[in-house]
């Protein structure tokens, strides 16, 4: 019995302490700066943001007359066919869309028809990578091209 204590008690011992120091140990509140997750927050101060044009100038030949397009990022949690992103279908066949951010902001974002089951893919058909565009410049046009669905 003497020898089980004598193995035991340092080992107790040390397990007391680990748990004494991480109950002492600082928390956190904030979450980690993922831009993938992280949502961009602002004031409807229109005055400070900054205004981009962005312009589907090529969606694939699938794509149905009468669709509406619409963009979703970290910047609306992903939400799709989210009617405050939805664009407007030009005479010339283009799809535009204005949208306002503070300066600086970067949003990660895709193009879908208002379904999950149509959300933007690579020219294979393949889940295509998030696009990325920072607010660096008032009145930018970015011009994007859809590949497939």
């Amino acid at each position: 019995m003497k020898g089980f204590l004598e193995i035991f008690f340092p080992f107790a011992l040390i397990i007391v302490l680990l748990g004494f120091s991480f109950s002492k140990a600082p928390k956190t509140s904030h979450k980690p700066s993922d831009l993938s997750t992280q949502i961009p927050s602002f004031s409807e101060d229109e005055e400070n943001l900054f205004e981009v044009t962005f312009i589907i100038v090529s969606v694939p030949d699938n794509t149905p007359e009468n669709a509406t397009i619409y963009m979703m990022g970290n910047f609306n949690n992903w939400l799709v066919g989210d009617e405050t992103y939805r664009f407007e279908r030009m005479e010339d066949g283009t799809y535009q869309l204005i949208v306002k951010m503070p300066p600086n902001t970067e949003i990660l974002y895709k193009y879908n028809l208002g379904y999950y089951d149509f959300i933007e893919k690579d020219y294979s058909g393949n889940e295509r990578e998030n696009r990325k565009y920072k607010f660096e410049y008032n009145r930018d046009i970015v011009r994007d091209e859809i590949e497939s669905w």
